[in-house]
């Protein structure tokens, strides 16, 4: 049994993409049509593993995608991007899938600007400071673009800008993740766990104005954004309709442009924004805390010195967990302060950083995340400096303190570049004197080795109190050929964002170690 809410703006952007193509196609004076696109395909040379030393070709997949955009007239400008893949896993079951990618509509005019879009991040507002919505909580696209809707931006009307957009997603949601207990479970008469689809839509709405005054010395803005959120499910007992929705209001002046005395420390911006959770999960509950408060001080210069403050305090109720980022989430429930401060050594290529953070739980009673770490402090020092024959170096140390311990961290990092090569080399002590220390060494080096050959490695080292891990990747392509290139890599490219310096390989306990894999790819662009 599946059921699923009819995607409207899909139904209408389709046709209308077909008409407005159609347009350019019949009528070539009327405007511009272009389609490119590109092939790959890749297969894999995989150990065994396990002790096995057997070597064996796996995995072959096939990608193409297609990119069509057309302009039937001056001011109307669409596109459109569809893929197809195949894979074949060790199984030998073979996947082939046609993929609808992401369109858009555009319509573009002097003081305004439409989208009718489906699969594109167009979620965007441009908060200043509390982000009370995130176009990764909006756009949805961990397993293929699933959000469709409409954005409009405007600007110079009367001294008023800003965008709005409203939009749909669609999920695809297991019986047994509805089911919240047994007498739910038994709603499903005749179903067996997991054999039933229910399909969940959620709508979003979200819009900013700001407004410009004083000669653009004083900006006032208000964000709004909500989702409803439904499932198509009749057996369904648990809440239904039940919404998130959250309001803000902020305002940015120019202080060193209004008060003549505060001129000589630069433009010393002020920048305040509140805002309030109104959703409806709230309503009537009696110790709700949603009020969020943000204002900060910054560009403040006091000869080679720049400084930057601001002080926070969040409800535990404040960020909602569809709306807001994750990140975002864990600072319900906090009051913070923070302070940063940079210094430029004069006639030296030398930037010297220095902060402090404190964040306390507002509510003890509390069981929100804040309340897990108590009180947090942090403070830190950086040295950034530019040396002689393109290379940069840098050196941090800093220490985070909360319910669990004191962590302190210390790292180094020098990169040198010339238009040859591009190398980077981190050192790193985590968690310094404590029972998770741990050192990690990392290296990667970019180099073109001839016009038409780019090579590329990182290898990286992690010692902990119990163990040693290594993990290396490398590549190597080929550019030599007209619209067209092949490149083969060993090992696992997602390891790291930025070698030792995140969480992904130098973290505790982690299992990561060098995969044992050669891939070789061809694409061919047309």
């Amino acid at each position: 049994m599946v059921r699923s809410k009819k995607k409207t703006i899909r139904r209408v952007l389709v046709p209308l993409l077909a008409s407005l193509m159609l347009v350019s196609w019949v009528v070539p004076a009327l405007g511009v049509t272009t389609l490119d696109g590109y092939s790959s395909l890749m297969t894999e040379l995989r150990s065994s593993g396990g002790g096995d030393p057997s070597w064996g070709l796996d995995n072959p997949q096939f990608y193409a995608e297609l990119r069509l955009k057309s302009s039937p007239w001056k001011d109307i400008d669409s596109f459109l991007k569809i893929s197809a893949e195949s894979n074949k896993p060790m199984d030998d079951a073979e996947d082939t899938r046609f993929l609808f990618k992401e369109a858009h509509v555009r319509f573009h005019a002097n003081r305004f600007e439409t989208h009718l879009f489906a699969g594109q991040d167009r979620f965007w507002l441009n908060e200043p400071l509390l982000q009370i919505v995130h176009s990764d909580q909006v756009k949805h696209d961990d397993w293929g673009p699933r959000a469709q809707g409409i954005r409009l931006d405007f600007w110079d009307f009367y001294g008023f800008s800003g965008a709005a957009f409203a939009s749909e997603r669609s999920d695809y949601i297991g019986v047994d993740w509805l089911k919240l207990n047994s007498a739910e479970q038994g709603s499903y008469a005749g179903s067996a766990a997991g054999d039933t689809i229910s399909s969940s839509t959620d709508d979003y709405r979200g819009f900013r104005v700001n407004k410009k005054l004083l000669s653009d010395r004083l900006y006032l803005g208000t964000t709004y954004a909500r989702k409803d959120m439904t499932f198509d499910d009749s057996s369904y007992i648990g809440d239904r309709g039940k919404f998130q929705e959250v309001i803000a209001f902020d305002a940015e002046v120019a202080l060193g442009d209004v008060v003549p005395f505060l001129t000589q420390f630069g433009r010393v911006i002020w920048v305040a924004e509140y805002g309030r959770n109104t959703s409806g999960e709230l309503w009537g509950v009696d110790d709700a805390d949603v009020d969020g408060f943000k204002t900060e001080i910054r560009d403040v210069s006091v000869g080679p010195m720049r400084f930057l403050g601001s002080w926070q305090a969040y409800g535990k109720d404040f960020y909602a967990d569809e709306l807001a980022h994750g990140d975002r989430q864990n600072e319900n429930d906090y009051t913070q302060y923070y302070f940063e401060g940079h210094f430029r050594v004069p006639t030296k290529a030398v930037n010297l950083k220095g902060w402090v953070r404190h964040a306390e739980p507002e509510d003890p009673t509390s069981t929100s995340f804040a309340q897990s770490t108590g009180t947090i402090d942090e403070w830190g020092t950086e040295a950034y400096v530019e040396f002689l024959n393109g290379f940069t170096g840098k050196t941090e140390y800093k220490v985070y303190q909360d319910n669990n311990g004191i962590w302190p961290n210390l790292f180094f990092e020098l990169i040198g570049e010339n238009r040859l090569v591009k190398l980077r080399t981190q050192f790193r002590i985590k968690d310094i004197d404590s029972d998770y220390e741990l050192t990690a060494y990392g290296f990667e080096a970019n180099v073109n080795v001839s016009d038409i050959w780019k090579f590329y490695t990182r290898v990286m080292n992690v010692d902990e109190a119990t163990e040693s891990r290594q993990t290396a990747f490398a590549q190597i392509r080929y550019l030599g050929w007209n619209s067209a290139e092949f490149f083969v890599e060993f090992g696992n490219p997602d390891q790291s964002n930025d070698l030792v310096n995140d969480g992904d390989f130098a973290s505790h306990g982690s299992n990561a170690i060098t995969e044992r894999v050669f891939k070789a790819f061809v694409r061919i662009y047309y």
